[in-house]
């Protein structure tokens, strides 16, 4: 346990976390704009996104509303068990939570932390129970993204600066997929090694991770059932497919002669350049990684590229913010309640 003063200055140093976001928002929205003015002016980009055909980018926004949707009754099914699992509501407005402020506060991380709190406060579910559900949540999205940039390569060849996929790209998800399956089928013989670890640790904070580590082990009890763990794959492939359907969709509102197979690999790109913690909103790094990879495609002309960039930015990021308001008013979330817990631990 820290000290009380160093929690403070913690805290405090957290807190200025959002202003230094907006301070990286306006420098790199700056260098973007100052480097795309030797490019196309902005007269050109307004008219481009003025032509763009409104039917796609409502079907975009359509696309992107089910799929947060059945996110959420993915992560519903993954608690098993008389009493334990929230009601489709109560996860579907935590989940929300969880990326609204993963987008508003990115660098700090906290989304996960606060949708695991909001629905432990709404349905009193232990919060180390909800982190094995989210971590079978992060390796079947891995998984998928594999087996998407696998079924990619044969038809596509990759722009030079994506390089040679090498054989990390299997062995990591399937490293992960076999440490679930020891997980969830060797949960006993975990259980009692971990415990036997915590009882030779001298200090209770020491033994307290190992702690949330045995009860963590509870939320992989979904895996146990070969149904459970067949409908968690399909609706984690159904997820994946409207993820690539969505930016071939959104083609059409820029009359972009593009594949399937194309539209596959800018999320594939785009995914991985914004896993990192980054900017507030991907600002600029979602923009960056779908106009460089666009550009290599030849799609347009630069001004349809851009408007292109933005359109698909605004539709991914708006329903997040929109719906992750209304699940703070509705998870009765406070930024200083959490900073205060990370700041005690």
């Amino acid at each position: 346990m820290v000290s009380e003063k160093q929690g403070n200055e913690h805290l405090k140093g957290r807190r200025w976390m959002p202003w230094l976001n907006l301070l990286l928002v306006v420098i790199l929205v700056g260098l973007g704009v100052w480097y795309l003015s030797g490019k196309v002016s902005l007269g050109e980009i307004v008219m481009a996104l003025r032509l763009a055909h409104p039917l796609p980018i409502v079907l975009g926004v359509g696309i992107m509303l089910v799929t947060v949707l059945i996110k959420a009754w993915r992560w519903q099914l993954m608690f098993s068990g008389p009493g334990q699992q929230p009601s489709f509501l109560d996860a579907f407005w935590a989940l929300m939570l969880g990326q609204y402020v993963n987008l508003i506060v990115p660098v700090l991380r906290l989304g996960e932390v606060a949708r695991i709190y909001a629905l432990n406060r709404q349905t009193t579910i232990p919060m180390a129970r909800s982190i094995g559900t989210l971590v079978v949540e992060k390796v079947l999205d891995l998984l998928m993204l594999v087996l998407t940039l696998a079924i990619l390569l044969p038809f596509v060849i990759l722009p030079e600066f994506v390089g040679e996929p090498g054989p990390m790209l299997w062995l990591i998800p399937l490293a992960a997929l076999l440490v679930l399956y020891l997980m969830a089928f060797e949960t006993d013989k975990i259980t009692s090694l971990l415990q036997s670890i915590a009882r030779r640790l001298p200090d209770n904070w020491l033994q307290r991770p190992f702690q949330w580590m045995i009860s963590g082990l509870d939320g992989l009890a979904a895996l146990r059932s070969g149904r459970s763990s067949l409908l968690l794959v399909l609706l984690s492939a159904v997820i994946a497919l409207l993820a690539v359907l969505l930016p071939y969709v959104l083609f059409g509102a820029f009359d972009f002669s593009l594949t399937f197979v194309q539209a596959a690999l800018l999320n594939v790109i785009v995914t991985i350049a914004i896993t990192p913690p980054s900017t507030p909103g991907k600002i600029g790094v979602f923009n960056g990684a779908v106009a460089i990879l666009l550009y290599s495609f030849d799609a347009g002309s630069d001004a349809a590229i851009i408007g292109y960039s933005i359109v698909f930015h605004l539709v991914v990021v708006v329903p997040q913010i929109l719906l992750g308001s209304i699940a703070a008013v509705k998870t009765d979330w406070h930024w200083d309640g959490l900073l205060d817990k990370q700041a005690a631990s």
